[in-house]
């Protein structure tokens, strides 16, 4: 968090630090289970403080796109038709939603959607993140049916591993 300048950061690192919980307070046998990374399971201020966590992934998500051009075609603002409108008239494009810890990433091509994918690995590495690849997938959609049946679906990959395809009906 403090690499995206949020406020008050050392507050919340005063208390997260050494922070311990016993699952049986009182159970003399009951562990303690220090936490050295992420936040309280069913605390409060654990879902404020992954929301803002993970919505600078996503911020750095549509910077990327903006600067290298990389959407699908749909855009945030009143006139979807006119491409031309840009951010600073309160209209972009859009690349990426999340909702909780779920991302959906978009790209027309296969090369976009790879530095998208690029961007994500970067950010779960500086962070000690870690992605769940069995859960990542990746759905090739075509309304005007350019991809044939026949071609073979793309190498998209994080931190080297392939990631699985998941067929569109």
């Amino acid at each position: 968090m403090n690499m995206f300048h949020i406020p008050d950061v050392d507050l919340l690192e005063q208390i997260y630090v050494s922070t311990t919980v016993r699952l049986a307070p009182n159970d003399a046998e009951s562990a303690t289970i220090t936490f050295n990374t992420g936040v309280a399971q069913g605390s409060i201020t654990s879902p404020p403080l992954f929301n803002i966590f993970i919505n600078a992934l996503l911020r750095m998500l549509t910077a990327t796109g903006q600067n290298q051009g990389i959407s699908h075609g749909f855009q945030i603002g009143k006139n979807q038709a006119d491409s031309s409108q840009v951010a600073d008239h309160g209209y972009h494009q859009v690349n990426s939603i999340g909702l909780i810890d779920d991302i959906s990433i978009f790209a027309e091509s296969p090369e976009g959607l790879q530095t998208l994918l690029d961007v994500v690995q970067e950010f779960a590495t500086k962070c000690g993140m870690e992605i769940n690849l069995e859960k990542t997938l990746f759905l090739v959609i075509d309304r005007k049916r350019k991809r044939s049946e026949s071609m073979p679906a793309p190498d998209l990959r994080i931190n080297g591993a392939r990631l699985k395809s998941s067929k569109h009906q």
